[in-house]
């Protein structure tokens, strides 16, 4: 959830947890693109480590964006 009202284009520091992980992350990002609620952002400061773990964890999810 984000507690603003942001354009795309600006850029906002993100705190968030994957599951299973121990320390939440800290993070730069870009806003690309916006609909109501829904937020695509694109990552400015993941370390290697942080890119696979977050690649492995959206492996595993189903899409929301798709007819079913």
């Amino acid at each position: 959830m984000v507690a603003a009202d942001l354009t795309p284009g600006e850029v906002a520091s993100l705190t968030f947890s994957l599951p299973g992980e121990l320390q939440p992350w800290e993070v730069r990002a870009v806003l690309r693109h916006r609909r109501g609620y829904h937020y695509g952002f694109e990552f400015l400061s993941l370390s290697g480590r942080q890119g696979s773990a977050l690649k492995d964890y959206l492996q595993d999810l189903e899409r929301s964006d798709t007819e079913q």
